[in-house]
């Protein structure tokens, strides 16, 4: 078995077919072997191996499904007819209850080595991100500092830019961690106050203004009405919307337009980052908002989980309506006033 997460990612018609056609296979050869074995002869101990197995290659409702099978068969074939009723009954109903404990054991073994195969994968990727990502900055500081060191260069105030830019981006990586770390771990940190809405879409069209006239890109920045308040954390809502901005401005070509707007629908407030690029291709809308998802791009590829997740930790949701050569509109919403 190539990684446990494939047992549910099975066709569920092949998970419990496979469940039904191996009890069954047991059930006839234990028959069979009746006069071998006897009647009475290990005729509950034979069947809890194939709830196991049933459970182990299908998850928790194959291994329930062959639990019912295996004591549908031990009540026909082999319950003796002088047995007390409810002596035959209890004695079902227990052996029902452990197949269906084995089965509940075997899943959350699984998912326990899922999640531990996921956390290596995730370590993995993190390793690579740090040891990729990481050495371009350091790169670039090292060779402006050597450059700081030459007498006579004459050009310092681009060298002292080039270094602060590197180390701004190493500071965004380290955050970027950080954060997906707090949501693997179901900690990323959300403390909602009411906030006022015109100063965080002021502070974010600010920050990423230069960028835009650098690039020639038309920023435009939709003024919501100064009484427009939500209930959010404002640093991470600011940290969310400067995703999708720098997203946009990233993927737009020169010349194009970004727009961010705010509006209000009853008691949530809609924010949508607008722009005119190239769009996104329908097989990879679904999966940009993964975990280290990149696809032709570059980066590390945690912006937008890290956005989706800051929505989500709002109990708001990160969505996108795109289409190829028509751009792309990122929205979400969060409670207002």
């Amino acid at each position: 078995m190539r990684s446990v997460r494939l047992v549910t990612e099975r066709p569920a018609w092949l998970r419990y077919g496979a469940a039904v056609v191996l009890t069954c296979l047991v059930v006839a050869g234990r028959v069979a072997l009746d006069p071998v074995w006897g009647h009475q002869h290990n005729r509950h101990l034979v069947f809890i191996p194939i709830v196991m197995v049933a459970a182990w290659l299908g998850g928790l409702g194959p291994g329930v499904v062959s639990a019912v099978l295996t004591t549908g068969a031990l009540g026909y074939f082999w319950m003796d007819g002088h047995e007390p009723l409810g002596v035959a009954g209890v004695e079902l109903a227990l052996f029902f209850a452990i197949g269906v404990a084995l089965s509940a054991m075997v899943e959350s073994m699984h998912r326990a080595r899922a999640r531990a195969e996921a956390a290596v994968r995730s370590r993995e990727r993190v390793m690579e991100i740090v040891a990729h990502d990481l050495r371009n900055p350091l790169g670039a500081i090292g060779m402006s500092a050597e450059a700081l060191r030459t007498p006579g260069h004459g050009q310092d105030r681009r060298h002292l830019d080039r270094i602060v830019n590197a180390v701004s981006r190493m500071d965004g990586l380290i955050g970027d961690l950080v954060d997906v770390a707090g949501i693997e771990h179901q900690t990323l940190a959300v403390t909602p106050s009411r906030e006022p809405v015109e100063p965080i879409v002021r502070e974010t069209a600010e920050a990423f203004l230069p960028k835009a006239e650098q690039r020639r890109i038309t920023l435009e920045v939709e003024s919501p009405p100064a009484d427009l308040t939500i209930a959010a954390d404002r640093a991470r809502v600011v940290q969310l919307l400067g995703n999708l901005v720098g997203n946009a401005l990233k993927f737009t070509p020169e010349g194009g337009r970004v727009a961010l707007r705010v509006s209000r629908s009853d008691h949530q407030v809609r924010f949508e980052v607008a722009d005119n690029g190239p769009g996104i291709a329908p097989e990879n809308v679904p999966h940009i908002f993964e975990q280290y998802w990149k696809g032709a791009g570059q980066g590390t590829g945690l912006g937008l989980f890290i956005a989706r997740s800051i929505a989500r930790a709002h109990r708001g949701d990160l969505q996108v309506k795109t289409a190829p050569g028509a751009g792309a509109t990122f929205f979400f919403t969060l409670p207002g006033n």
